[in-house]
């Protein structure tokens, strides 16, 4: 009821506050000269935030006077924990028309004295956004209090804070919407608040909208209430669970929902018909997540679930409690045009959000320094939670591929960072931790957890970690304490604790030395932390305790993936087998998180049973493992090249997807050092994809596995792109009638048009990306222009970056295209980069922006000429990229080790690829000389 009546009286002060001139944004000097100290990043806890209700009125229309800004009025109930005069919270680019503060009355009815908060107290720091305001009575401690502010805020294009949004409509009609993103540091644009995770408060939500448009919130609507003689609405929402700022949403639109009593998929009118996936399968997710938790989710303190895909998004998607935003090409479905791989990837980012409803919005983690706890279970779970439904997706399989194998590269450099990060304040340490270890690394480390501690005992630590936690926030110890009660009475309980904090507490992972005796009937396990860079100043000195699991080709067993030994960080450990063996292999179905090395008379022996009938029965996870490890092992100067490249020759009678994947990954570095000199690479590519390209075709049939789909695809796009000529004149054919092309090798068709083609290709694929209505085929098709290899067209698709026609959010991927899909654009778009990143700043929204697209494109250089350019561009123009001239430098040293790699190391591939081809060569020769031989001699 106290809510209620605060929402009437915010009302009547918004109209108050409309009648009043608009004015610009304070600007206060920073409360230093020097920039803070990292801790003064960082709220005072001696103050808790317990309610907030927040009404705020949006102007989208064209008539408004005060467009895309929105008037604001909140009442935050708090409660000090020691007595203080010291007020501090968060506020970024709000204009304050009052602040003022009472203490909260202690019966319903009892008439209140606002105390004006003193203006001549206030210092408000621009850098950290934290306000500090002195009462002019002491806050009382265990007292209740209430904070008011009238304010006046911006809603900019950003896609941070409440911002505004548009589309363009069947009838050519530009519509605007307001949306909300606030992870992390992003509520406080819309609301003076206590923006950390770990001040977790109730909110009641009230928006005032005009008659045109509707809203929605975390919660159900609980009124609408006329105002302006029915020109506005106010819309008042029930209040939400106890939870962060950062899962506060809001929409302000004209979107379509499809709906029943509980779950909504919303979107622009004329996508309704593509919701209706995202609709089925988000049931069904949500459904198994709760069943798997045994915690209903509608029993949590929220009784809907709405999911909103929105045409300007930031992130991928995002969590907010009960309101779940997307980019529309992450969950809008049409059956005719979305590739089966757009569509697993939609069911996965629905898990992934609806797995955050536990694992960050119903236990939270305290700060952004175990962001892991919230982002690698939403990770584990958009492969595991997605296969609890879609069950023909293979997707355990694809999670060591997608994830596993990723993150390995990044994770063993020194641009690297521990999963529990300490070191964190600033929006760019914030920024840095929503990366790929707390993603990728976190997920695998929670699921090398899982297998050694049992999945059942997982599965109830899970939900006893939840229990104890709920509406609360967590540390790493609350999750490691939960899984030491479950943990068996085993070898790895004992160890549990140096297994948790050496993989997150440290960076890095280990190489795991596996040596088989001469005897084969011994073998002695040691470690190393992996590093592909042996002159890296990362420490090599890393040791970690690590659970491992193996089998022999006596055992031949990769279905049990519990480990059989701990092997300590500072010891070795030495097995005996029951009997002699020819090869061992470690790290069943990657499910632990280390490379492996054997020695060379050990890989032989599995090169020897990959090539022998059905693989030599080793799982295809494992043969992935196998390629994987191989090539980073070369690549890093552990072995040879050449043994690498001996052993997966096997690849040419492979036709699996997962070992391709590897492959092609691994591939993908050579490719790029290899620059334009591709003939031989070329030749080796067109010879090892042989029989899988024989074997899959173009032609997709329905008995097709989704992997043999997926594999379809990436087997053409490589042996279109090196050469094979049947390949490129079969992808030619079917772009002739581009409107038939089937929807899951178009990517495939699209670039080798591109690509092989000229202008007039690039005209169809234009106009018919001008014209396209669904989400997923306008991203690929724009993702495609970068195909084109004419000057005039490369130029052609970076001036479409620079235009309006792309959105920022897709700039930097449809610019990332220019350069990937052909070395030889690499000095072209360089040089467009360079010439224009004035203008490109503008576009993608700062110098940071270009700075990554600079450092990305000299990723790819492979001659000294292009690092002069570098240099001399970093040189003259560093002084206005300001911090981020860090990213040009840390390019320019990245390149220098690429040209010391490729001096020392790309020799020798380069040898293994002549040889081969030269024998290649001369066997065909030879044959052909034998059969002419044969037939004169018949003639004769």
């Amino acid at each position: 009821m106290f809510g209620l009546r605060l929402a009437v009286l915010g009302a009547f002060c918004l109209c108050v506050v409309l009648a009043a001139p608009r004015q610009e944004p304070e600007v206060v000097p920073p409360s230093t000269l020097a920039g803070p100290e990292p801790y003064e990043y960082r709220l005072s806890t001696n103050i808790i935030p317990y309610n907030y209700n927040i009404t705020l009125r949006p102007y989208l229309l064209e008539s408004d006077e005060k467009r895309f800004t929105f008037d604001g009025e909140v009442f935050i109930e708090i409660e000090p924990l020691t007595t203080t005069q010291l007020l501090s919270f968060h506020s970024k680019n709000l204009t304050y028309k009052l602040s003022e503060y009472w203490k909260k009355p202690a019966t319903r009815g009892e008439i209140v004295n606002p105390i004006k908060l003193d203006e001549s107290t206030l210092t408000h720091d621009l850098v950290t956004d934290i306000k500090n305001q002195t009462t002019s009575e002491p806050l009382l401690a265990n007292n209740r209090y209430i904070l008011h502010f009238v304010y006046t805020g911006l809603m900019e294009d950003d896609m941070h804070g409440f911002y505004r949004s548009y589309y363009v409509n069947d009838n050519n009609e530009t519509k605007w919407l307001g949306s909300t993103q606030f992870q992390t540091n992003h509520a406080r644009r819309a609301f003076p608040c206590f923006d950390e995770p770990q001040f977790k408060a109730t909110f009641d939500v009230n928006l005032q909208r005009h008659n045109s448009f509707n809203t929605v919130s975390n919660t159900r609507l609980v009124s609408s209430t006329p105002l302006d003689n029915g020109q506005y609405f106010l819309d008042v929402y029930k209040t939400t669970p106890k939870m962060s700022t950062y899962l506060l949403a809001f929409i302000i639109s004209e979107f379509s929902i499809r709906k029943d009593d509980k779950f909504g998929v919303l979107a622009r009118p004329e996508f309704y018909t593509q919701t209706q996936y995202s609709f089925n399968v988000g049931r069904e997710i949500l459904d198994a997540m709760s069943k798997y938790l045994a915690m209903d989710y509608y029993s949590l303190g929220n009784d809907k679930m709405d999911m909103a895909a929105i045409p300007d998004f930031s992130a991928g998607a995002m969590e907010n409690w009960g309101l779940l935003t997307y980019r529309e090409r992450s969950l809008l479905v049409d059956e005719t045009a979305t590739t089966l791989a757009s569509r697993q990837s939609i069911a996965a980012v629905v898990a992934h959000e609806q797995a955050h409803m536990w694992f960050g919005d119903l236990v939270t983690c305290k700060w952004w320094s175990y962001t892991w706890l919230n982002e690698g279970f939403a990770r584990y779970f958009q492969y595991f939670g997605t296969a609890m439904v879609e069950k023909e997706w293979e997707l355990g399989a694809q999670f060591v591929i997608d994830q596993v194998q990723s993150v390995m590269g990044m994770d063993s450099t020194e641009a690297t960072n521990p999963m529990t990060d300490e070191n964190t304040y600033t929006p760019a340490d914030l920024s840095r931790m929503f990366n790929s270890i707390s993603y990728n690394k976190g997920a695998t480390f929670i699921r090398m957890i899982e297998h050694t501690m049992g999945t059942e005992n997982f599965q109830k630590s899970l939900r006893e970690y939840l229990i104890k936690n709920q509406y609360e926030s967590s540390i790493p110890e609350d999750l490691l304490n939960a899984w030491l009660a479950n943990w068996p009475v085993d070898q790895f309980k004992a160890n549990a604790t140096e297994i948790f904090n050496s993989f997150t507490t440290q960076v890095g992972y280990p190489l795991i030395n596996a040596e088989l005796s001469a005897d084969g009937k011994t073998v002695k396990f040691d470690q190393r932390r992996f590093l592909l860079k042996q002159n890296d100043s990362a420490d090599a000195t890393l040791v970690y305790t690590v659970p491992i699991s193996y089998t022999t080709n006596l055992e031949k067993n990769f279905t049990n993936t519990k480990p059989k030994l701990v092997l300590a960080s500072n010891a070795q450990a030495s097995v005996l087998l029951p009997d002699g063996v020819t090869w061992v292999l470690a790290n069943i179905q990657e499910t632990g998180y280390y490379r492996v090395n054997y020695t060379e008379k050990n890989w032989h022996a599995i090169h020897a049973a990959l090539t022998s009938s059905n693989w030599g029965d080793i799982h295809e996870v494992n043969r992935a493992q196998v390629v994987d490890d191989l090539l980073n092992l070369a690549r890093a100067g552990y072995i040879s090249y050449e043994l690498t490249l001996k052993v997966i020759e096997y690849l040419e009678t492979e036709i699996n997807y997962i070992p391709w994947t590897s492959a092609f990954n691994g591939f993908n570095f050579l490719s790029i050092r290899l620059g334009t000199d591709t003939d031989h690479f070329s030749t080796y590519i067109r010879q090892l994809t042989n029989k899988a390209y024989s074997t899959l075709g173009f032609e997709e049939s329905s008995q097709n596995s989704a992997l043999e789909i997926y594999l379809r695809t990436k087997v053409l796009s490589w042996s279109c792109r090196y050469g094979n000529v049947d390949c490129i004149n079969r992808a030619k054919s079917y772009f002739r009638s581009l409107s038939t092309v089937p929807k899951n090798i178009r990517s495939v068709v699209y670039c080798v048009a591109l690509r092989e083609g000229s202008t007039a290709e690039f005209d169809s694929l234009y106009a018919k990306f001008k014209t396209e209505k669904v989400a997923t085929e306008e991203t690929l098709l724009q993702n495609s222009f970068g195909c084109v290899k004419e000057a005039s067209l490369i130029e052609r698709v970076f001036n479409l970056v620079l235009s309006d026609e792309i959105r920022r959010q897709d700039k930097s991927s449809v610019l990332s295209t220019l350069y990937t899909e052909n070395n030889e654009n690499v000095s072209p778009v360089f040089k467009l980069v360079t010439a224009n990143s004035d203008a490109l700043a503008e576009a993608m929204g700062g110098y940071s922006s270009v700075a990554t697209v600079i450092s990305n494109i000299a990723a790819r250089f492979t001659e000294q000429s292009q690092l002069d350019e570098l240099q001399k561009f970093t040189t003259v123009n560093s002084a206005k990229f300001g911090s981020s001239a860090s990213t040009l430098l840390t390019a320019e040293k990245t390149v220098k080790e690429n040209l010391a790699w490729a001096e020392t190391k790309l020799g020798s591939f380069r040898t293994y690829l002549a040889k081969r081809n030269g024998s290649a060569m001369l066997s065909g020769f030879s044959l052909f000389t034998l059969l002419l031989v044969a037939l004169v001699t018949l003639l004769r």
